[in-house]
């Protein structure tokens, strides 16, 4: 549709702006539209002008950066040998993605420079100099990974690099959906063995000459060496060769076996490009049975070690896994075979990638427009459930979303993308026997839908009369009234959209998502499943997505989000369905991760290593929770050195009694009386300054938290209270403190003080601990860290936060002189959500006090000790180590998937 002056407009956007997309600012806004509106095709309604403006902006107002690097030991090669090579594969690739639009320009610019920088820290392959290099590319969830070793893979073969695996996650529909990606972008036909006519891909005519790598795989099987094609050897090709392999044991030491016939014709000789997908994936040890990733992680070193000149990256968006953070000692990460001691690159995404940021953030663009928060699942699809448990019919929830992306495909057919793939992803359950029930209750209410549509939504609106057609227009009035078209229009065009609806279970039994072979006019599926749903697998076009599922694993929730992505053109009419408690773990986790992300940034400012970046992830608090979590089961001691630099550790979870409470009140008033009167009051808060750290250390000894992390003792003290402790004499010598409150009024009484009293009603009681936003980690208002901060201190982080090197509370936590002790002091109450996890009744009396710690920046390690940890703590950290789909998979779960 309007493809000729679509590419008519391409071309001349791209010489009118050539000046400002070479320096990656994207086209000004609006000039699109005007240079659209004066070009010369008369035929051109509204809507197909308005059609044409919307594609071209998709392309050229996009912009991307590079991201940071850190390396150690690196010698760079590329820049000079860069005019004596031959890109043929990547010059092809490029003039694929430019001249078909697949990616904007600017984005394909930074693509090309990040992937030099890549493969420059992967050193010459042609160099005479053996050795090992081992590196990680962080991305983001369904960012344009596979993108960037697309474009790796391409230049290393033009660069040298003889043999290359990629290792394409622990699925077959993930690995046959990676080979068609390699396919299209780097072998350049249907790769397929013994074919009677070989198909070419549409970028052979990209290039003047034909050249082909060969593989070791096809898009039907997984490797075998009794394969048709595959009897010859290593150096039997003047092409490269490649393998995309699933991360099964089975398979990868039938290719280790394979290899190790090679070095009967020098096979060994060949330089080695290893890719591993997912990398965080059972490449390590992350199960209950270390025996079974193990066996994963040992075939894979065994064929690096095989090749004197080999490189492994890792690519990856969940940078916590256990390759940072398993070993006990940093002399242990240093060795482990698999870290990546020579470089961490991190990708930034596109302007328009659609992440976490945008949709759970409070400030996110997306979260109003796209996120629901659902409670009336419980008695029909809980969280909580076996593969045995009937299911007798799908949560209203449910059907409203299904109604929704009914909707969604009449609005699509409308924009002229009625033909574009178009997906709805339920993930309920990891058990592919209730996937298949579900399965069965979809397909009869979208047949329902369609019976319905058919009959009826020809008529004029006012002559409808069907409970069915009624239920569709209010689920259009509720989620769509001022995102798309009026609902006669999208009337017009519903048996149209949802016709071509399909439903499938897509899990470890089978399922697959072919959008290559439905290319012409679409795939339009609903999609139920479990793992194969929540790792790495791409759905096309998703609109809607429906989640429930019980898991606080950081690196499994955020690879269940398979609505991050790009929605050009159709982001407004996205929905997500999700739990409360499932929508607060985002958060958290959202925030956490960019966290780790930009201290990628941070570091290479300072030009540190990736062994202090491996040990700054093993000192987050996610990797505390992900990895003690699965130690819990069998250790009795932690080795642990957390750090609190530039972080603000809130007290959000006290113990659920009164005698504990009435404790922290006398503890915080023994505090006030011995430092007076407060230095300054303002409306908002009473502050003082530099009070000495002994009355901090005394409070701390006194003070009892709940099942915290960093507040509560694993034996005789907390993680925060070691980290105090070890800064008394010098940095943390001095404090000041805070006590925040109500601006509008100061009529309640403490220790004393006339304070305006907060309220705080999202608490949630469990394991005899209450926590005062629920799952949320949160205690303080948003802008509690700030306060006191001088005018030159707010501008140093507001500086801070514009270079992306922290986020807003760090950076105010940042730039302080002193610590700050923040004393909260509110009204309590448990919320009324249905989907709360509360089992008990508060028991605290109000008022209510907790505390919370705003630490400075500090370049003083963290000093590693062993805790004996006692039965309280190990209680804490069991709390999140729910099941995981991918742990039950890799230990024989056959209803896992």
């Amino acid at each position: 549709m309007l493809d000729g002056e679509i590419a008519y407009f391409r071309t001349e956007v791209g010489r009118a702006f050539a000046d400002t997309l070479a320096r990656n600012e994207g086209v000004p806004e609006g000039a699109i539209a005007d240079l659209v509106r004066r070009g010369p095709f008369v035929h051109l309604d509204e809507a197909g002008i308005d059609f044409i403006i919307r594609e071209l902006e998709a392309s050229f107002t996009v912009t991307q950066r590079s991201g940071a690097v850190i390396s150690k030991g690196h010698r760079p090669w590329l820049a000079a040998k860069k005019s004596s090579l031959d890109f043929y594969y990547w010059t092809r690739l490029r003039k694929f993605y430019l001249e078909t639009g697949t990616l904007p320009s600017t984005v394909l610019a930074t693509l090309d420079a990040d992937t030099d920088q890549v493969l420059d820290l992967c050193g010459d392959p042609k160099a005479s100099a053996v050795g090992a290099v081992r590196g990680m590319v962080l991305g983001n969830v369904q960012s344009g990974k596979t993108t960037n070793y697309s474009a790796l893979i391409c230049k290393a073969a033009d660069a040298g690099y003889r043999v290359i695996i990629l290792l394409a996650g622990i699925t077959n529909s993930l690995r046959m959906q990676t080979q068609e990606r390699i396919d299209e972008t780097f072998i350049g036909r249907v790769s397929a063995f013994a074919a009677a006519a070989q198909q070419s891909l549409p970028i052979q005519n990209y290039a003047t000459t034909r050249r082909i790598p060969s593989y070791g795989t096809s898009r039907d099987a997984d490797f075998s060496s009794g394969r048709d094609g595959i009897y010859f050897g290593l150096t039997g090709h003047q092409e490269p060769m490649i393998f995309v392999t699933k991360k099964n044991k089975s398979v990868l030491e039938r290719l280790e076996a394979w290899i190790e016939k090679q070095s009967e014709t020098g096979g060994y000789d060949l330089p080695l490009l290893l890719i591993d997908d997912e990398a965080d994936n059972a490449s390590i040890n992350t199960a209950k049975d270390p025996n079974r990733t193990t066996a994963i992680n040992g075939v894979i070193r065994g064929i690096l070690h095989r090749f004197p000149r080999s490189v492994y990256v890792g690519y990856t968006a969940t940078p916590f896994a256990n390759i940072f953070i398993d070993p006990d000692t940093t002399e242990a990460m240093k060795n482990h075979d698999l870290f990546p001691a020579n470089f961490i690159k991190a990708l930034d995404p596109p302007s328009n990638y659609v992440g976490s940021h945008r949709v759970f953030r409070q400030d996110g663009n997306l979260r109003g427009g796209m996120v629901r928060v659902i409670d009336d699942y419980k008695t029909l699809l809980p969280l909580n459930h076996k593969s045995g448990d009937a299911v007798t019919a799908l949560p209203e929830s449910l059907r409203h979303a299904i109604r929704v992306f009914c909707i969604s495909r009449a609005s699509r057919v409308l924009q002229g993308k009625g033909r574009a793939h178009c997906s709805m992803m339920i993930n309920v359950s990891r058990f592919n026997s209730i996937q298949e029930k579900v399965l069965g209750l979809v397909y009869e209410y979208i047949t329902e839908l369609k019976d319905a549509i058919s009959v009826h939504a020809a008529l004029p609106p006012n002559e409808i009369d069907d409970e069915i057609m009624d239920d569709l227009r209010i689920s259009y009035e509720r989620e769509f009234a001022d995102e798309t078209a009026a609902w006669p229009e999208l009337l017009g065009v519903l048996n149209e959209g949802v016709l071509s609806i399909e439903v499938k279970t897509v899990n470890m039994r089978g399922g697959q998502l072919d959008y290559s072979r439905n290319r012409e006019h679409g795939l339009h599926v609903i999609a139920i499943g479990g793992l194969a749903l929540s790792r790495g697998l791409t759905l096309e076009g998703l609109t809607v997505s429906y989640l429930l599922r019980n898991t606080a694993a950081s690196d499994t929730l955020m690879q269940m989000a398979r609505w991050f992505g790009y929605r050009p053109g159709y982001e407004q009419i996205c929905r997500l369905y999700l739990p409360k408690i499932s929508l607060d773990h985002y958060e958290y986790v959202d925030e956490a991760t960019e966290e780790l992300r930009s201290e990628v940034k941070r570091m290479m400012d300072s030009k540190r290593t990736p062994a202090d970046f491996g040990l700054k992830v093993r000192q987050s608090e996610l990797a505390l929770r992900v990895t003690a979590a699965n130690k819990m089961r069998t250790a009795q001691e932690l080795t642990i050195a957390q750090d609190y630099s530039a972080k603000h550790v809130e007290g959000h979870a006290l113990l659920n009694d009164a005698e504990s409470a009435d404790t922290n009140r006398k503890a915080v008033e023994t505090l006030l009386a011995a430092v007076g009167q407060p230095t300054d009051e303002q409306p908002g808060y009473a502050l003082w300054r530099k009070v000495d750290a002994i009355h901090i250390e005394a409070l701390l000894r006194s003070f009892r938290f709940g099942n915290h992390t960093d507040l509560a003792p694993l034996s005789d003290r907390s993680l925060f209270q070691d980290y105090v402790l070890d800064r008394l004499g010098d940095e943390l010598s001095h404090w000041d403190i805070a006590i925040p409150n109500r601006k509008t009024s100061a009529n309640d009484s403490f220790a004393g003080l006339q304070i305006g009293m907060r309220e705080r009603d999202q608490g949630t009681v469990q394991y005899g601990t209450y926590r005062v936003y629920g799952s949320r980690n949160r205690v303080a208002d948003p802008g509690d860290a700030w306060i006191d901060l001088s005018k030159a201190q707010i501008s140093l982080a507001e500086q801070a936060i514009a270079d992306e090197v922290y986020r807003r509370e760090r950076a105010a936590c940042s730039v302080r002189e002193r610590p700050l002790l923040l004393i909260h002091i509110f009204k309590a109450s448990l919320t009324d959500d249905p989907d709360s996890p509360s089992d008990d009744v508060l028991k605290i009396p109000n008022p209510v006090v907790t505390l919370s710690f705003c630490m400075p920046e500090t370049g003083k390690p963290s000093k590693a000790r062993v805790y004996q940890v006692n039965a309280v703590y190990r209680q804490q950290l069991e709390m999140f180590a729910e099941p995981d789909d991918d742990e039950e998979l890799l230990n024989g779960d056959q209803d896992a998937g």
